[in-house]
C-alpha cells in the first residue's frame, strides 16, 4: 500500500508540473554566481518558514524544528518542461535553532515564465519524509510532541516569475504550518512518556498530511521571508 500511495503522489505532483528529469546528487550546489554588489544570476529558490523556526504558532504551541528528506524538486518553466537545470535531487531543508535552509540557485535556467513548481519528500520507508517536533500544552501541561511520516509528500504549486536573459530572479517557497496544525485534537494523539506522537498510521495523520500538502507549501515572487 506504501508504494502504491507513493506512485500515485508523485504521479500526480509531476503531472501537474510536468516531466521529471534527472537533477543533481545531494552534495552539489547546483550552481550560482556572485557578481557585483552580490548579484546571483539565474534562478534563486530560497526556502521560508510561517512561523519561523523556531517559532510560536499559537499561545500553547511552539515549533522547535522541522525537517523534510527531498526526493526532487522541479521548477517548470513554460519553454521546457523537463529541463535539468532547474532540477534537483535528493537534499534536505531543514529548520532549527541557528539553522535555516540554503538557498538553491539554478546559475543555468533558461530565461523565460516559470509557472509551476513540483516538490516530493520522500524517506523511500528507509527514513520519516518529514519530522516536526515542538511543544504544546494539553489540559495545563506542557508535552514535547513529534510529527513524523513515512509516506510521501507531493507537492504541486503555481508559481509566476519571470527570468529576463543575463538577469537573476527569485521564487521563494514558504512552508506554512497553522493550516496543518490546526487539523489536529493533541489531546488524542499517543503519549510516549510524556511525548505527544503523530505517526504515519496514527488516525489525523491523514488529514495533516492532506492539509501539507494543500495548503503546507507557497510559492512566492520573491524572498519568502
Amino acid at each position: 500500500m506504501q508504494a502504491v500511495v507513493r506512485s500515485v503522489l508523485l504521479v500526480a505532483a509531476v503531472a501537474a508540473c510536468g516531466t521529471p528529469a534527472t537533477g543533481v546528487g545531494p552534495d552539489a550546489s547546483n550552481g550560482g554566481s556572485d557578481g557585483p554588489g552580490g548579484f546571483v544570476s539565474g534562478l534563486s529558490v530560497p526556502f521560508a518558514s510561517k512561523p519561523t523556526v523556531p517559532g510560536t504558532i499559537k499561545s500553547d504551541l511552539t515549533v522547535t524544528s522541522m525537517l523534510f528528506r527531498m526526493t526532487s524538486l522541479r521548477v517548470i518553466g513554460d519553454a521546457g518542461p523537463g529541463d535539468t537545470r532547474t532540477s534537483k535531487d535528493n537534499f534536505q531543508i531543514a529548520w532549527s535553532e541557528g539553522m535555516k535552509p540554503a538557498t538553491i540557485v539554478f546559475a543555468d535556467a533558461p530565461s523565460g515564465l516559470y509557472s509551476k513548481v513540483a516538490l516530493l519528500a520522500d524517506g523511500n520507508l528507509i527514513d520519516y519524509s518529514y519530522e516536526i517536533y515542538g511543544n504544546v500544552k494539553v489540559n495545563d501541561v506542557t508535552h514535547p510532541y513529534k510529527i513524523h511520516d513515512r509516506s510521501p509528500l507531493g507537492v504541486a504549486l503555481d508559481a509566476d516569475v519571470t527570468l529576463d536573459p543575463g538577469k537573476g530572479a527569485t521564487l521563494g517557497i514558504r512552508v506554512e504550518l497553522q493550516p496543518a496544525f490546526d487539523t489536529l485534537d493533541f489531546s488524542m494523539l499517543t503519549n510516549d512518556a510524556g511525548t505527544l506522537e503523530l505517526d504515519t498510521f496514527d488516525d489525523q495523520m491523514s488529514d495533516f498530511r492532506s492539509k501539507m500538502m494543500s495548503s503546507g507549501f507557497v510559492a512566492t515572487h520573491d524572498s519568502p521571508e
